[in-house]
């Protein structure tokens, strides 16, 4: 019998399958080498005979299967096959692989595609770490008090934040856009209170991302609905009201609305305005950058009526308003107006300060028989301060309207000067929002009086 020669070769066309003699431990044993679908197969078996019936099926099948067989040269195969194992480290197919890499070239075009990857990963981080929503709150004010921005700016906004803090206490991450939506509704706030804290949200958001706390497409901030503002509309005293309104005023408290009325200063800006930022010589107002909140430095004018009214309440140096929050300041006011007010009616009809308490007391029953059944009223302000028996008794209330200061000089200024470029300038406001909002409110004869509003000069 002839001595078969090892390795062993079954051909069927060009498909060829060897087989080897590998014996182990003692016993003889035979293994077939071939490729199927680019991968190295090797079964063994006990006797030749079973490896040559197998290696000769196998040639076979391959063999039939020719046409459909890629022929690869060694380099290939062995980039064939590097390419797989690699692929089987992250569970992709080759196929599928290609054609992952063939669309993202489509988009990328001449970018690297690591390199796109690397910026991809940069802006959207899979680890984050956890941090608590009043751990970031705390951080962030930290940081913008560093930056320089004013006090009531950061007292505003820790007292929104520490709201959200007490509502949301877990990780920042976790603080979804409707859940939001909803704890804003639940609160029972106004419109505009309702928009500022989902401003405040949005900053803290801002931040997050900056710090890299959140993904750069964070976008939870977008599912948060802006309440529709019904009371936006612009709302302005008339001549005769700021009359009144200065009238009453305590002396510490006109600079802070003369500045407010007759130069259109936002209230925050006031509270930052020092006595040497007036500068009566020169006939100017200065409003530095660091105290505007467009961060931008402008020039206003000295008009008469508001230089007059400065003058009577001139400090050296100092806040040109002591008051850190005016709100009790202004409800000290609007109390007093109304006060006067009632006084007025009370003598034109004759009514006895009997009749005057009567009155009171059956107002404060009224109002505890209502807060009993309904609670306090949502929104503050419904009923102004001291004007809690107008509408029972008959007489016209005072109500403090929201920025009128400021929404009256620009109203004014404009129908006085027929400029809307010069008074968005002096205003620190766009000629745009002019444009939307203040044109032809007033007419110039009540300009005219306007700013015709003088202190009384026998007092």
């Amino acid at each position: 019998m002839k001595k078969i020669a090892f390795p062993f070769e079954v051909k069927r066309g060009s498909v060829l399958v060897k087989i080897y003699r590998t014996p182990s431990n003692g016993c003889d044993s035979f293994t077939l080498a071939y490729y199927q679908n680019g991968v190295r197969k090797r079964p063994t078996f006990s006797t030749f005979q079973a490896a040559k019936d197998e290696a000769e099926i196998v040639a076979t099948r391959l063999g039939n299967a020719d046409g459909d067989i890629l022929t690869l040269t060694s380099a290939d195969r062995a980039a064939y096959l590097r390419a797989r194992q690699l692929l089987d480290g992250v569970g992709t197919h080759i196929e599928n692989a290609a054609a992952q890499f063939v669309q993202a070239k489509q988009l990328l075009g001449d970018v690297p595609l690591l390199q796109a990857a690397e910026y991809y990963v940069k802006r959207h981080p899979s680890r984050i770490a956890p941090r608590p929503v009043m751990e970031v709150v705390d951080e962030m004010l930290k940081l913008k008090q560093s930056d320089g921005l004013s006090e009531g700016y950061l007292r505003h906004l820790r007292y929104d934040l520490e709201k959200l803090a007490t509502a949301f206490h877990g990780d920042i991450g976790t603080v979804m856009g409707p859940d939001v939506d909803k704890w804003l509704r639940g609160l029972g706030v106004s419109p505009r209170t309702r928009n500022n804290l989902r401003n405040s949200v949005q900053t803290l958001f801002a931040f997050a991302k900056s710090q890299k706390y959140l993904p750069k497409d964070h976008d939870e901030i977008d599912g948060v609905t802006r309440a529709k503002d019904g009371a936006g509309e612009i709302e302005i005293f008339t001549p005769k009201e700021m009359a009144e309104i200065l009238a009453h005023a305590d002396g510490r408290i006109v600079p802070f609305l003369t500045l407010g009325a007759f130069a259109g200063i936002r209230h925050a800006e006031i509270q930052r305005l020092e006595w040497n930022d007036i500068h009566f010589d020169a006939g100017i107002i200065e409003i530095r950058a660091a105290k505007a909140k467009t961060a931008s430095r402008r020039t206003l004018p000295i008009l008469d009526n508001l230089r007059a009214w400065l003058l009577r309440h001139r400090q050296e140096t100092g806040p040109v308003c002591i008051y850190l929050n005016m709100a009790s300041e202004i409800e000290s006011l609007v109390r007093a107006i109304n006060g006067a007010r009632r006084a007025v009616w009370a003598t034109a009809k004759g009514v006895t300060n009997e009749q005057l308490k009567q009155s009171e007391k059956q107002a404060r029953q009224k109002l505890a028989k209502a807060r009993a059944e309904h609670g306090r009223p949502k929104h503050r302000g419904e009923v102004p301060p001291g004007a809690e028996t107008a509408k029972a008794e008959g007489w016209s209330a005072f109500a403090w309207k929201h920025n009128a200061l400021r929404h009256s000089f620009i109203s004014y200024r404009i129908a006085e000067i027929q400029n809307v470029a010069q008074v968005a300038l002096e205003a620190g406001n766009s000629p745009q929002m002019i444009f939307k909002h203040y044109r032809e409110l007033v007419r110039p004869t009540a300009a005219k009086e306007w700013f015709a509003v003088m202190p009384d000069v026998r007092n």
